[in-house]
């Protein structure tokens, strides 16, 4: 697992203040996406800064207005709407965006719940979703970018994933025979069960 990971001082700052945010109004998170992806396996270009969110709907206009005194550049209607209605928003801070994503398929609650509180990068600890969830997540999208994610989190948690509760969670959204998941069965065979050399 990458643990000395430096990034820019305005995206450190954008996650900084959005879990300040989060933590004063009560959302529960987790940080997902590029940055995440880097500390479960290595560093890579990122200049987003992604989030699954879980928050009372009460709380979100308290939420979003903080977001706003913070420098958030938002429509908080919009926010609250998009976010309510389509389970999904985006929005930027100083030139940083950020994307949301309310977990409303089961699998994604339990992505977040699972997220583990981190002490690096970043100067106050954070919650990043585990290896396993973000495989899941870019399973689910398998963009090129994704395709590749997946493959850098297999190589770089080997003897560490738990597969067999990857398998479980997919399973509830999808069957097997799924292309996505057939192509991430050839490469857990290529990470975890290739022929050593004979001797």
């Amino acid at each position: 697992m990458a643990t000395d990971l430096v990034y820019g001082d305005r995206l450190g700052e954008t996650v900084t203040e959005l879990v300040d945010a989060f933590e004063k109004n009560g959302a529960s998170y987790a940080l997902i996406g590029g940055i995440a992806i880097g500390v479960r396996s290595r560093p890579r270009t990122t200049k987003d800064v992604d989030i699954l969110l879980s928050v009372p709907q009460l709380r979100l206009p308290g939420l979003v207005a903080d977001l706003a005194a913070r420098g958030f550049t938002l429509d908080e209607q919009t926010v609250i709407e998009q976010f309510g209605r389509h389970h999904i928003t985006a929005f930027n801070y100083h030139g940083v965006r950020v994307d949301w994503l309310k977990p409303v398929l089961p699998t994604y609650q339990h992505i977040l719940d699972r997220a583990v509180r981190e002490e690096r990068p970043f100067d106050r600890p954070v919650r990043i979703a585990t290896a396993e969830g973000l495989i899941l997540l870019k399973l689910v999208a398998s963009r090129p970018q994704d395709v590749a994610d997946v493959g850098t989190l297999l190589a770089s948690n080997q003897g560490v994933l738990d597969l067999n509760w990857i398998e479980r969670e997919w399973l509830t959204m999808f069957p097997t025979a799924d292309p996505r998941w057939q192509h991430f069965r050839k490469l857990v065979t290529e990470f975890y069960e290739r022929p050593s050399a004979a001797s």
